[in-house]
């Protein structure tokens, strides 16, 4: 059996395993944050991080045993605009 090299300096496109990547989603850019909760029972904001959690919207959540709460995670801007923006308790005396 024979074969032959090509020179022409041609190269295959690189393998994407069917997945075209200009129609890829662009990923929405994670920030690391500490996020303050309520001193509220039970603590919405805290129901709230669970709940994005649970659809996928933050990451990597660090609950600290604190009162409230400080809750670390990594979740897009628009995200953490929106737990900020949950009214609070002040658990101070």
């Amino acid at each position: 059996m024979a074969l032959a090299a090509c020179g022409t300096g041609n190269r295959p496109a690189p393998v994407t395993h069917g997945v075209d990547s200009a129609s890829e989603p662009t990923r929405p850019v994670l920030e690391r944050v500490m996020i303050r909760g309520s001193a509220e029972t039970p603590d919405p904001v805290l129901a709230r991080v669970r709940a994005l959690e649970a659809d996928g919207l933050v990451q990597d959540v660090v609950v600290m045993e604190s009162f409230p709460v400080q809750i670390e995670l990594s979740a897009p801007r628009t995200v953490i605009d929106e737990l900020a923006a949950i009214p609070r308790i002040d658990g101070a005396p």
